[in-house]
């Protein structure tokens, strides 16, 4: 039963990449309206609200975030540059999640706090999937912590909804492609863990291919 327990938690998160990722393929080819690159939609946000948030390129993939601390929104290179549908809705998305953490509205500033324990979830769910690639561990320890990852993505999906249904609202109108893209961010959190492997693998390939 704990196998096949198991084996359901690894199927919903393949299957949430996979779906995630074939229309992240889609959308990062798709030209936006007006040459709107991902910096453009956060600063128009910004510029919207009369924020002062700084809004700053962070190297590598699927690094955009909010820095709450400091107040500096970080787009991943792919999102600050480039002028495609994808990048605009990641930008507006995160963006648009400063305006409602400042609102108080929905879950966003308690995800923001418990937003960091999630991700030493995910990493001691590769340290968990290593152990037992070893027979080292029982399936109990892996089983935990992908199910707290699952909880963690479920309590908070309704605020991702929230998010994207108020950019959708607020700057989208008629552009379909910009509103698909938006809601396939829906899929991100979820489809995170798998994605944090996919960026390792292109680095680890990257390195091997530099030598």
């Amino acid at each position: 039963m704990a196998v096949v327990f198991l084996v359901v938690l690894i199927v919903i998160f393949i299957g949430a990449f996979a779906f995630f990722f074939n229309n992240y393929n889609k959308f990062k080819r798709v030209p936006s309206r007006g040459n709107m690159t991902g910096y453009d939609a956060a600063n128009l946000v910004n510029t919207k609200y009369n924020l002062e948030n700084s809004i700053i390129e962070k190297k590598g993939s699927f690094t955009d975030t909010f820095d709450y601390k400091k107040k500096v929104i970080k787009l991943s290179s792919l999102v600050f540059h480039q002028a495609t549908v994808y990048s605009q809705a990641m930008g507006y998305y995160i963006a648009m999640q400063v305006v409602m953490d400042q609102d108080r509205e929905c879950l966003i500033k308690y995800k923001k706090q418990v937003e960091p324990y999630y991700y030493i979830l995910i990493a001691a769910s590769y340290f968990g999937i290593v152990l037992l690639a070893f027979s080292t561990i029982n399936y109990g320890y892996l089983i935990g912590t992908l199910t707290m990852c699952v909880m963690y993505q479920l309590t908070f999906f309704r605020t991702d909804l929230d998010v994207i249904e108020r950019v959708k609202r607020e700057f989208v109108g008629e552009d379909t492609n910009l509103s698909k893209a938006l809601d396939n961010l829906a899929l991100l959190n979820l489809a995170f863990g798998v994605l944090y492997i996919r960026v390792l693998v292109d680095k680890l390939v990257e390195l091997v291919k530099g030598h």
